[in-house]
């Protein structure tokens, strides 16, 4: 199910979304940013830590290595995202999801039992099932309600704002997205 409806509680309230959204379950990890600069300092994005080259066939060999050589081309792809795993915490990926959530590129609305605050920043690590793909980001929380389609228990609901966030992440969840409204229209057919 797609959401075009307004983002309320923005300053602008006539703005309108302009990605698709869809109703999903992830594992979703919540921490409170605590290193925030002060009041009217300037914030610089992280640099984003590159672990997988865009197109590994650019890469001199690779593509021999992949003909010839498959297992060595199935661990360096197991070496990477183990790399990444590092980088983003050092856990590994959750193998099921933990959170339902209402997902976008531009953001998330999720329940935790977590208590946070509108104007709060936090980051999110979230890892897209099924193809396990980690993200990271961090997030403006914009407010906190009840929203029965992502609600878990007595937890509260916030939706968020992606704020920091690399474009190839935001291009993968994207993909995400459309693949899922995809295979949705698929089976009401």
């Amino acid at each position: 199910m797609t959401d075009q409806s307004e983002t309320g509680g923005t300053e602008d309230s006539s703005e309108r979304r302009i990605n698709e959204r869809v109703q999903d379950a992830i594992a979703l990890q919540i921490e409170r940013l605590t290193d925030l600069p002060a009041a009217g300092q300037s914030v610089k994005a992280p640099e984003r830590q590159s672990v997988r080259k865009r197109d590994k066939y650019e890469i001199e060999g690779y593509a021999e290595v992949c003909r010839d050589h498959p297992d060595v081309a199935s661990y360096i792809d197991a070496l990477e995202e183990r790399i990444r795993e590092l980088l983003l915490g050092g856990e590994k990926a959750p193998v099921r999801p933990t959170h339902k959530v209402s997902l976008s590129a531009g953001g998330i609305r999720f329940s935790d039992a977590l208590l946070l605050q509108p104007g709060e920043m936090v980051g999110l690590t979230m890892t897209l099932f099924p193809s396990g793909q980690r993200i990271g980001s961090d997030a403006l929380i914009l407010a906190g309600n009840d929203s029965p389609e992502v609600a878990r228990s007595d937890s509260p609901t916030y939706r968020a704002r992606f704020i920091r966030m690399s474009d190839t992440d935001r291009q993968s969840i994207e993909n995400h997205v459309l693949q899922l409204l995809g295979k949705r229209s698929g089976l009401q057919d």
